[in-house]
């Protein structure tokens, strides 16, 4: 505790050298170490770290704002108290302005941060989503990766952010995360896309015409891990609830057994992951009238008028035509 006090002390009244020298053995002591973010916190660290992520130099604003990324990370009462000591806006302005590195650390934090939902807010307020899209767009793959979590966060249980980064233009490199991105890369796009269709009807069309669901249902099917299938599987759902077109598009991905269940039961399941869930009466006649349509195509002509054929097809589609 002696030595974070000290270190706090030299954050408030050293020179430049000892305020970065102090910054940088924070960054180490809370990397992955939740005690000693907690007794920084608890020593006063976090109000000189802010003053420092403001005032600093370039090199100093890096390690304050790595430091308070680490502080953030998993603490909802660090979370608040970097809020509170006014970190938000200089972060986004770093996001904005720094360096690539910078850049990338801002996202870090902020993604963190964004995991207490009054922070949400006011990383939107303080305009964060615009430059989470340019570095979604523009940035290094880890630097993407970080801006998808980010945006995965905020888009969380907020109906705003949600129609903010969609109008900020993030749905289609997020799509095309899912396409290029690393694993890992792939499990945040396919986070932040669940986040965003879910109970909003304008961007499940959004993430659909970009062609976000032949991607998410190829990552349910050959996903590296179990968790990035699970993710792929509640994006889907979301994007399939109250909008047909998603929800047929995904059968189709799927095959000929998926329409029929859709059609029979509303509902699609791969692997037990459930991707559709009580699906419309409109949806499930469009199911059946395509399952119709593909049975009628693998009937050779010549007997493609014999009441037994048809009698098949119609045990299939059932009532709904």
């Amino acid at each position: 505790m002696a030595e974070i006090e000290g270190l706090v002390r030299a954050l408030r009244e050293g020179d430049d050298a000892a305020k970065a020298e102090a910054a940088l053995t924070m960054v180490r002591l809370t990397y992955y170490d939740d005690a000693n973010g907690v007794a920084i916190a608890e020593a006063g660290g976090i109000a000189p770290l802010v003053d420092l992520l403001r005032d600093g130099s370039a090199k100093a604003k890096l390690l304050a704002v790595a430091t308070l990324g680490n502080l953030a990370c998993g603490n909802v009462t660090n979370q608040a108290l970097i809020a509170e000591a006014g970190g938000i806006a200089p972060l986004v302005d770093l996001l904005r302005d720094g360096s690539a590195e910078a850049k990338e650390e801002s996202a870090r934090a902020l993604g963190n941060l964004a995991y207490d939902g009054a922070t949400r807010v006011l990383i939107a307020e303080a305009g964060g989503i615009p430059p989470l899209v340019d570095l979604l767009r523009d940035g290094s793959a880890d630097a993407q990766l970080l801006a998808a979590r980010a945006l995965c966060n905020l888009a969380c249980n907020n109906a705003a952010n949600r129609v903010a980064i969609a109008e900020a233009g993030g749905v289609p490199p997020l799509v095309e995360l899912l396409h290029d991105g690393s694993a890992d890369a792939k499990f945040e796009a396919a986070g932040a896309l669940c986040s965003l269709a879910c109970n909003n009807i304008a961007n499940k069309t959004l993430i659909g015409e970009a062609g976000g669901v032949p991607l998410l249902v190829e990552l349910l099917r050959n996903g590296s891990a179990d968790a990035t299938k699970t993710e792929a599987a509640a994006a889907l759902r979301n994007l399939a609830g109250n909008n047909d077109a998603n929800t047929i598009a995904i059968a189709v991905l799927i095959g000929l057994e998926a329409l029929a269940e859709l059609a029979r039961d509303g509902g699609v399941t791969v692997d037990d992951e459930s991707v559709v869930r009580n699906a419309g009466i409109a949806a499930k006649r469009k199911a059946a009238l395509v399952v119709a349509a593909l049975l009628r195509a693998c009937v050779p002509d010549e007997v493609r008028g014999r009441a037994d054929v048809q009698d098949v097809i119609r045990g299939v589609i059932g009532a709904y035509l």
